[in-house]
């Protein structure tokens, strides 16, 4: 340190550790008790032991003095102290703080210390702790669980897997994989190429001693959706399945030993109302039609637990033919007109163009059509709409129930495909219902290989979709010709075939392919206004080649179905086809009279093509 004019300079050091505050906080007395200052003669400014540092100096610099006297209670006379030594006392202040906040800051790192020493242990036992509880939570659950790596590998497989898998708990991995293989399931999970694999499902198959294992797999993702294994689930389904089946017949034989009586009952209404046991007052009316209505209810209730328990006893009778989808709707659509208007809901087929027939149980789809369509009014509001489109989609013949009724959340269209499931339970008329209707739709589609599905949004109404497959045009187109053929041996009645073919040049048929396909969807459209019975049939059977079967075959009709044919033939290649080398020709064969074979018969009419023009 150096004096200047009798004022303490403090070094760079001694500067760079002070801290101001202090300068404003630290207290006279303070400095009195650390710098055991000694009293001095004399000194006109006296201030008391409370005054602050800077405080004081101020009042220093006021009066023009270089020191300061502190009134001590302990003492006669005022504590003399300079400025050096209030600034040296300061200074130590401030190193007893520094030397404080040192000691406390070691005891911090110490403690924080010690503390993340034990957390880590802790989330050491923590973890620890957990894998032995998955692990043991693994081992003990009756399910089987197997997990597949990336690539396929067995990761983990549990005791109670290699349990159903007819395994002892000590075969290897080796061992489980070679089982599973054996089943398919790798193969169905992994795909053909391995690249893209499934990301759920599930199958049933039976092993040893007449058990039937349930399989399904779910693919396992991180945060960013990568891929990580699949987990397949393995459960023993050999006594739910009994007690479905017993169930299934239980109901089946009390929806048997029911309907007998209740179809005597309904006679015996119906007789009543006929006035056969005599005249019936209108209040006895009122009764009788009360009862007849909840009869009519019944039988419908017993016919769904059959028609259910029938489907899932995988017996349900189906009677294939082949089937215009248009037609079971417009048939469908008349039966519920009068409801409809009830309700002032308007109800439309829309149909773009003709629609591919399929090979299916008239009955069969009529009902699934009849109960969606019924739903659709049900659900919808006074004065909505429903609409029933059909149309081809690839290689099936889609059908779709539009409604602007109360729609249907996210989380029940999950379920409104299961039995006695209700979309919704309000009292009151029009909602009632016994929850069959969409589960039998669903198993009747199932039985003829195709699939039912719904898109809906709450409040905005709901589209019900059912797809059926299209088989081969010939196969269809035989079919066709069998029924028709067995019906003519027990009636003597007689049907045509009429074969259209486009004779194109080899050379060209590529080229005038997509002409010929614009051509065919007119005539195939257009066919839907002239061949109206359900024995009627128009079917492309080829790229130039299209089949008509008239089930009336009286000359007349065939004459009219031919002139239609030609009809719109001409005005299409007039229209769009210019000067297009097509060549539109015609062959007719009538059943039994040109043949008795079906096959034959086919032959007849291709033999008989001649240019219409």
């Amino acid at each position: 340190m150096s004096r200047r004019a009798g004022i303490k300079v403090l070094t760079r050091e001694q500067t760079g550790k002070f801290n101001w505050e202090h300068y404003n906080m630290v207290k006279i007395a303070n400095l009195i008790r650390n710098e055991q200052s000694q009293p001095q003669s004399e000194c006109s400014l006296i201030v008391s032991p409370d005054t602050s540092v800077r405080e004081a100096f101020a009042q220093m610099a006021e009066h023009g003095c270089d020191c300061i006297g502190v009134r001590d209670e302990g003492r006669d006379s005022p504590m003399i102290l300079s400025k050096e030594d209030v600034l040296q006392g300061l200074l130590s202040e401030l190193d007893s703080a520094e030397e404080k906040l040192a000691r406390v800051s070691r005891q911090i790192e110490d403690g924080m210390t010690e503390q993340l020493d034990l957390m880590a242990e802790g989330v050491k036992t923590s973890a620890d702790s957990e894998k032995n509880m998955l692990e043991a939570a693994i081992a003990s659950m009756t399910e089987g669980l197997i997990i597949l790596g990336v690539g396929g590998g067995i990761e983990k497989v549990n005791p109670p897997a290699k349990r159903l898998l007819g395994l002892d708990g000590d075969d290897n991995m080796e061992a489980v994989t070679k089982v599973i293989d054996g089943l398919g399931l790798r193969e169905l999970i992994l795909g053909n190429d391995g690249e893209r694999p499934n990301k759920w499902g599930q199958f049933k198959i039976k092993v040893a001693r007449g058990r039937i294992l349930q399989m399904k797999w779910t693919q396992m993702n991180d945060e960013p959706e990568q891929l990580l294994g699949h987990v397949v689930m393995i459960r023993d389904v050999t006594d739910q399945m009994a007690a479905d089946r017993a169930k299934t017949e239980f109901i089946a034989a009390i929806s048997h030993e029911l309907r007998t009586p209740l179809t005597s009952i309904q006679n015996s209404v119906s007789n009543m109302l006929a006035g056969v046991t005599g005249k019936v007052s209108n209040k006895t009316r009122e009764y009788l039609h009360s009862m007849k209505a909840d009869c009519h209810r019944f039988a419908g209730l017993i016919n769904d637990l059959l028609d259910m328990a029938k489907l899932e006893a995988g017996n349900m009778p189906v009677n294939r033919r082949v089937i215009n989808i248009v037609g079971i709707a417009g048939d469908v659509i008349k039966s519920f007109a009068d409801k409809a208007k009830g309700k002032n809901i308007e109800l439309m087929c829309e149909i773009d163009r003709h629609i591919s027939p399929v090979y299916a149980d008239s009955r069969r789809i009529s009902q699934v059509l009849w109960n969606l369509v019924s739903n659709a009014i049900k659900f919808a509001d006074q004065g909505g709409k429903v609409c029933v489109r059909s149309y081809d989609s690839d290689d099936d013949v889609v059908t779709m129930v539009e409604d602007t009724g109360i729609g249907i959340s996210d989380d029940l269209q999950k379920q409104i495909f299961n039995k006695f499931y209700q979309i919704s339970r309000q009292a009151g008329p029009g909602y009632n219902g016994s929850g069959l209707g969409l589960a039998i739709c669903d198993g009747i589609i199932a039985v003829h290989g195709g699939s039912i599905w719904v898109e809906s949004e709450e409040g905005k109404g709901s589209k019900f979709y059912f797809s059926l497959p299209k088989t081969n045009p010939f196969i269809v187109l035989r079919k066709h010709l069998d029924a028709l053929a067995q019906r003519s041996s027990s009636k003597g009645d007689e049907f045509g075939l009429i074969i259209a073919n486009f004779d194109v040049p080899n050379e060209q048929r590529e080229q005038l392919k997509h002409v010929v396909s614009l051509l065919a969807n007119e005539i195939l459209t257009g066919s839907d206004h002239f061949l109206t019975s359900s024995e009627d049939l128009a079917i492309r059977t080829e790229d130039f080649e299209m089949a008509f079967v008239v089930g009336d075959a009286q000359k007349r009709h065939i004459e009219t179905v031919k002139e239609e044919i030609e009809k719109i033939t001409q005005n299409k290649l007039r229209k769009n086809c210019g000067e297009v080398p097509i060549l539109p020709m015609l062959g007719i064969a009538v059943y039994p009279r040109d043949s008795r074979d079906v096959t034959e018969l086919e032959q007849i009419a291709r033999h008989k093509l001649n240019r219409m023009f």
